[in-house]
């Protein structure tokens, strides 16, 4: 997936997210939706946190060990 589109499906992931905060409580403001809570939190574990690196996997290649 080219880096553009992963940026614009993070976005749209985080716009997502900020509709469905203002359904989490009922009209009264005191029921929570459990349904829209655990959406949220879905999200919240599939977006990547500000300010973090995210690492790629790291692989040996062996390769290079059998040459020597």
């Amino acid at each position: 997936m080219p880096h553009d589109e992963f940026d614009e499906l993070l976005a749209l992931l985080a716009r997502a997210r900020a509709v469905l905060d203002r359904y989490i409580f009922e009209e009264g403001g005191e029921v929570v939706r459990d349904d829209v809570a655990e959406v949220c939190m879905a999200i919240d574990d599939a977006l990547p946190v500000e300010g973090c690196v995210q690492v790629k996997k790291a692989e040996l290649d062996r390769s290079l060990l059998d040459a020597a």
